[in-house]
């Protein structure tokens, strides 16, 4: 079936939400070690830290990947009609500096970081942008009864390519602010309240009815037997407010009126790090999530939710690490105010030699855009892709400090969607230093 050229960019522009978390082509290796991440409730440890604990670390980075089909485009499309030039691929080069700050004084932990991530693109220069993250984390406790949380987390980026089809750059700005703090009533339990905003602006205006403020407390109590063993069980209340009202149907005609995307979520969860062995972890969280739309009750959400992470090393060579997903997506835009999502990710890794490790990564997604408001012309079925990627990559140390790593990825979306499937294939190789 053709499509023509005009029909597509005018459809793509509107009926796609974002799966950038998992989905995200253009999201490689060097870009995820510039942005650490911070979990929903603001209690992970941020990633760039090293495990030594250095009290002062610079990184550094410089990496180049090459993208079959840079934009996610169905195939036997050509992007001109969006992006005025007919090559579906291009290559990017990225480059990476930072500093970390992480000290222990006394009982308190102190950590923080700052990195800049500039982007070129070779042949679609227009998004070439530079990318930024800053933040801090405090570890606080008074004695031994108190304990708590305090941080902050900044970051720009450009949207990966596939969230939303336009003509131009667009500039996700978030910014993160948590706050926790418990008191234990034995040395097996504890309880503890959180508090935690969470912003994202973006620049282009077509996207902004995407911009979100989420506002989350949270209560519980904390079985913990040591360091390693751990229990929560949760309350956490969150309401999200969507400043730019939707205006504009899946296929960008005016609606009858604003649509408020305004809603209320309770969720009861059961947080878990557990290390059943010396060669095996699990941690995550489990537990049924109810969401609630002030104004359109259509796009309410109830059922269980997930997010689970296990490893098994069962030698000293060989490690499998399994993540399974059950979540809902928070951005929302258009047709649907959220998306349900289902991931099993496999990630195994083998020790070649003393210096040589290869990685493999298997993932398979099922995301169903739920909870249109069915109003006007926001008619046909609903949304269904499944994502399917793999991979596998080899990372060689060169010296203590210095390791090049180099990757091949195949991504591919299947939809009942026709127009929104695509395949692309990329190769990467980047050089990673700390000092």
């Amino acid at each position: 079936m053709r499509i023509d050229g005009k029909t597509l960019a005018r459809f793509l522009a509107f009926a796609l939400l974002p799966l950038a978390p998992l989905i995200a082509h253009g999201q490689a290796s060097l870009t995820w070690f510039g942005r650490p991440a911070i979990s929903a409730y603001g209690v992970a440890p941020l990633e760039i830290y090293s495990q030594d604990r250095d009290v002062l670390q610079l990184y550094t980075g410089l990496e180049v990947a090459r993208h079959s089909n840079l934009f996610a485009l169905p195939d036997g499309v050509s992007p001109s009609a969006l992006f005025g030039e007919s090559s579906r691929s291009d290559t990017i080069l990225r480059a990476l500096a930072g500093v970390s700050f992480d000290r222990q004084v006394s009982l308190q932990r102190f950590r923080l970081d700052a990195s800049v991530l500039p982007v070129k693109m070779l042949e679609y220069s227009r998004f070439d942008h530079v990318g930024y993250s800053a933040g801090g984390h405090w570890d606080w406790a008074v004695g031994r009864p108190y304990f708590g949380t305090l941080g902050v987390r900044f970051t720009s980026a450009a949207t990966p390519f596939g969230n939303y089809y336009i003509n131009r750059e667009n500039i996700e700005r978030r910014a993160k602010l948590y706050g926790s703090a418990g008191m234990r009533f034995t040395p097996d339990l504890a309880a503890f309240v959180g508090l935690d905003t969470e912003t994202l602006d973006n620049s282009f205006s077509g996207v902004q009815a995407a911009d979100y403020r989420l506002v989350s407390t949270e209560a519980g109590l904390r079985f913990a037997r040591g360091d390693a063993n751990s229990v929560d069980l949760v309350w956490r209340h969150t309401n999200g407010d969507y400043p730019n009202r939707q205006v504009v149907d899946a296929l960008g005609n005016l609606l009858p009126g604003a649509v408020d995307n305004e809603f209320s979520q309770d969720a009861i969860l059961a947080r878990l790090q557990v290390r059943p062995s010396n060669d095996s972890r699990m941690g995550g969280q489990i537990g049924y999530t109810q969401r609630r739309f002030d104004a359109v009750s259509q796009r309410d959400f109830g059922g269980v939710t997930a997010g689970l992470d296990i490893e098994w090393r069962p030698t000293g060579l060989f490690t499998m690490r399994a993540e399974l997903i059950r979540d809902i997506q928070s951005e929302e835009i258009l047709s649907a105010s959220y998306v349900d999502l289902t991931t099993l990710r496999l990630r195994p890794s083998f020790q070649l030699t003393g210096r040589i490790l290869i990685n493999g990564l298997v993932s398979v997604s099922r995301a169903a855009y739920e909870g249109d408001p069915g109003i006007a012309a926001s008619a046909g079925p609903t949304r269904k892709d499944d994502i399917n990627v793999l991979g596998i990559g080899l990372g060689y140390e060169y010296a203590r400090n210095i390791t090049v790593n180099l990757e091949a990825r195949r991504t591919e979306r299947k939809s009942n969607v026709g127009s929104v499937e695509y395949t692309d294939n990329m190769l990467s190789a980047n050089v990673l230093a700390r000092f």
